[in-house]
């Protein structure tokens, strides 16, 4: 049963340009079933129970501002992309006290808000520290595999390069949706980023906070995506054109008579 309910606030990430898009416009503002990426994305939020929504902005920051502003909306500057981690760091003056923070992308449209209550209900349930959502693919390739506990939970994620041949035979995947709680998050990224970066691109990575909570013998729970297109982002014009079907599908409104243009603008 779920814990003592806690204020929960969304932060979406929202900061990125978008290189593979081969458009100006920030990702974020590209337009599927009529509407900016990041919009679904704060609608799931503000119905799965989100008091607050913190957007981290960065790339075209003051068009993504006038695109999404709102009473319910802060934003936070990641003026450099130095990873999801640095990102979400960015918001730490801006959760009020302790709250269930759900960590989200700004260019996942199809995230429903039943799939974000479960994840924030199991992250609050007794015994939790936080939850990430799985999403199992038929062909995880290069992408990382979430290895489970006994008894069902987050033990760590096995880079596919460091992975042993059992490892890569597993094909749960992170979502990149996570439940995570405040303040001790922001506490947790602030000693990575003294720890870190240690890495090639200097960067600070979302995914070591729950390796660390679990280091520190923290229950992580995992949940299951039962649809796995909730997890997909839209990093190509494609990715964009699939998007836009799958809303419009969800909608039961016609195909776009084109397809979505990368160039649309938000005006």
């Amino acid at each position: 049963m779920p814990g003592e309910a806690r204020r929960r606030v969304a932060v979406v990430l929202a900061a990125g340009q978008g290189k593979r898009m081969r458009s100006p416009l920030p990702k974020v503002l590209h337009r599927a079933a009529g509407r900016p990426l990041v919009a679904w994305v704060l609608d799931a939020a503000r119905a799965a129970g989100c008091d607050d929504i913190v957007v981290v902005v960065g790339h075209g920051a003051a068009e993504v501002h006038a695109a999404v502003a709102a009473p319910d909306v802060a934003f936070a500057l990641q003026a450099e992309q130095l990873g999801t981690g640095h990102a979400v760091a960015q918001a730490a003056g801006l959760v009020p006290g302790e709250a269930t923070v759900l960590v989200l992308s700004g260019d996942v449209p199809l995230v429903r808000p039943q799939t974000l209550v479960a994840l924030a209900e199991e992250a609050e349930s007794a015994g939790t520290w936080g939850a990430l959502a799985v999403a199992d693919v038929a062909d995880p390739g290069s992408l990382g595999r979430v290895l489970r506990a006994a008894d069902g939970s987050f033990e760590r994620i096995a880079e596919a390069a460091d992975a042993t041949p059992g490892e890569l035979a597993v094909t749960t995947i992170n979502a990149g949706l996570y439940a995570l709680p405040a303040p001790d998050l922001f506490a947790r990224l602030a000693c990575l980023e003294r720890l870190r970066p240690d890495n090639a691109q200097g960067e600070i990575y979302l995914t070591d906070v729950p390796g660390m909570a679990r280091a520190d013998g923290e229950r992580i729970a995992v949940h299951d995506l039962a649809d796995e297109a909730e997890a997909i982002g839209v990093n190509t014009p494609e990715d964009l054109a699939a998007a836009d079907r799958a809303l419009r599908g969800r909608l039961g409104t016609p195909p776009a008579a084109v397809e979505p243009s990368v160039q649309a603008s938000d005006g």
